[in-house]
């Protein structure tokens, strides 16, 4: 087979456009790839700058409750229970006399509502207003 000028030039010019192609195509990929990892980035900012924003917004809610939790602890619970049965048990006394006391007054009652009956009675003044 014999080649030729003519066919060294083709075979030359179908070479350079294979290449061509290829730094074409490789460009393009490069291109896509490039303008791909930007939105990402853009994508992976935006994430960051909310999850920046809602980590502040935590610190905040901790930061109030550790001032609620530090309140609590200052109130002495133990105190509190020990005069709750103190005042129950002086309760408890109070209403001991206070039943004592309706008794009193029910014989009281019992007493001074019953009849008596007066043989003679001297009465040196009465006036009565209506």
């Amino acid at each position: 087979m014999h080649f030729n000028l003519n066919t060294y030039l083709n075979i030359l010019s179908l070479t350079a456009m294979a290449v061509v192609a290829f730094y074409v195509v490789r460009s393009k990929v490069k291109d896509e790839n490039l303008n791909d990892l930007k939105e990402r980035v853009a994508i992976l900012e935006k994430e960051r700058e909310e999850a920046r924003t809602q980590h502040i917004e935590n610190q905040k809610a901790i930061a109030n409750l550790e001032g609620q939790l530090k309140t609590y602890k200052e109130i002495p619970l133990k105190a509190i229970a020990a005069s709750l049965s103190e005042l129950s048990q002086s309760n408890g006394q109070i209403l001991s006399v206070l039943q004592g006391s309706a008794l009193i007054a029910a014989n009281d009652r019992d007493i001074l509502g019953s009849k008596q009956t007066v043989k003679e009675m001297t009465v040196e003044h009465q006036t009565i207003k209506k």
